[in-house]
């Protein structure tokens, strides 16, 4: 038996969702929406809220060039000093967008290393190389990566010898 159909059932859109639901729609009257009671106006002037105190800087603090101000708060354990505190300036200069930028910061920071070094030479304090660099550690507990033995202990020798020609150019500077 076949069925009778409507011709036009096809063309009956279901009920949109909400339509029907009191409250709904956030452009309704005032009276009509339900968190109103709940809204208050905003007290953020700013849009990282309330600003701390800016801490003033007694030394040299280097910024981005990308940002007009120092932040509100900073660091000042470790001031640029000597040749790698004047890499720092020249880095500074470049944006932060730049290879030239960080290359130059990872060179300030080796030569701080060597500043660092021969700065202990001078106070009488000689320092362990072998330990600091980490290389007993690997030694130990690398034992299979050939390698990478190799690489450290290149490295300690390189280290010990910068080191070394750093002492007898400063005795040789005292002799004079």
């Amino acid at each position: 038996m076949p069925t009778t159909t409507n011709k036009d059932e096809h063309l009956i859109q279901p009920p949109q969702p909400g339509r029907n639901m009191h409250g709904w729609g956030a452009d309704l009257s005032p009276a009509d929406r339900p968190a109103v009671p709940k809204e208050k106006p905003s007290t953020v002037t700013t849009p990282r809220g309330v600003m701390p105190t800016r801490q003033v800087p007694t030394m040299r603090i280097h910024k981005s060039t990308e940002h007009p101000d120092l932040p509100p708060v900073f660091g000042t354990s470790c001031p640029p000093r000597g040749l790698s505190g004047k890499l720092r300036d020249v880095a500074y200069t470049f944006s932060e967008g730049q290879m030239t930028h960080w290359l130059t910061l990872m060179l300030a920071d080796r030569v701080d290393v060597v500043e660092g070094l021969i700065e202990d030479l001078r106070h009488g304090k000689v320092p362990n190389l072998i330990r600091e660099r980490g290389t007993d550690a690997v030694l130990t507990h690398e034992s299979e990566d050939r390698f990478l033995k190799q690489k450290t202990v290149i490295y300690t020798a390189a280290t010990i010898g910068v080191v070394a020609v750093a002492l007898v150019a400063l005795q040789q500077r005292r002799r004079r």
